[in-house]
């Protein structure tokens, strides 16, 4: 028995759905314990770690590797959970960003960060999660944790622009793809609405590649680099690429294995 997989997460879909599917494609696993190591936001994609049977005790080692994201930062823009999944708040976006700039900007959040946890996150306080202090409107009650989140490397991929309408079209068609019902849709929906039909005519769109320390969200990094140019901004996507050194081997190679990086 395989100790572990390396599966993809589709964006939209919760880790707990993407494992499983991951059973559902495997009857030999039907009734061995499955779980995850490291989670993944529902508008993130890439890679999860699954662990299988007794593995599953191990989780806590797991969850200590570092990771590596490609991610897309829009300007101009923020949101109460740090991504396009939250009530939308409209900001002058900074003027005549050049390369040079954009480039900076991410070079200048390499090393250690201890930053609030984002509000709609798992992390829990009094044994209750914090998301859940948000949607009750209680954050004001309670003291939001901190965490460390260290950035070992930052590279600038590159920039691009979305006119007001492609960027409304493509942030409903990621609502579609949320599953259950419990993500303030249309709250969300009709506050992007309301924040586009008066927004500018184009947004800026920069990419970035990092290697990060385990427990570290791009939610939190993205808005501190748009922080750098002048501006707010948000995570556009989030795709993990690597969890350690681990990877998935094509079907043809071997069920499940592991490469060393």
């Amino acid at each position: 028995m395989p100790k572990y997989a390396v599966i993809e997460k589709s964006v939209g879909e919760t880790p707990l759905r993407a494992l499983e599917r991951f059973r559902s494609g495997h009857a030999e696993l039907s009734n061995v314990p499955l779980t995850y190591a490291g989670r993944l936001d529902p508008m993130a994609s890439g890679k999860l770690l699954l662990l299988i049977g007794d593995e599953c005790k191990k989780r806590d080692d797991y969850d200590a590797l570092d990771k590596e994201y490609e991610f897309e930062v829009l300007l101009g823009i923020s949101s109460d959970s740090g991504d396009t999944l939250g009530l939308a708040q409209t900001s002058p976006q900074a003027r005549r960003l050049t390369p040079a700039q954009l480039k900076k900007a991410g070079r200048s959040i390499r090393g250690l960060h201890v930053l609030p946890y984002p509000a709609y996150s798992s992390k829990t306080v009094n044994g209750i999660p914090l998301f859940e202090y948000a949607r009750a409107g209680k954050l004001g009650d309670i003291k939001i944790p901190t965490a460390s989140m260290r950035v070992y490397r930052i590279s600038y991929l590159g920039v691009r622009t979305l006119a007001r309408a492609e960027l409304m079209e493509k942030i409903m068609h990621r609502m579609l793809l949320l599953e259950g019902n419990d993500f303030r849709n249309d709250a969300i929906c009709a506050r992007w609405h309301a924040v586009l039909k008066e927004g500018q005519e184009r947004y800026v769109i920069a990419r970035y590649r990092a290697t990060v320390s385990s427990g570290t969200y791009i939610r939190s990094l993205a808005p501190l680099i748009a922080s750098r140019l002048g501006t707010v901004g948000l995570a556009y996507s989030i795709h993990r690429s690597v969890i350690g050194r681990y990877a998935r081997i094509l079907p043809m190679v071997g069920f499940w294995s592991k490469t060393y990086r």
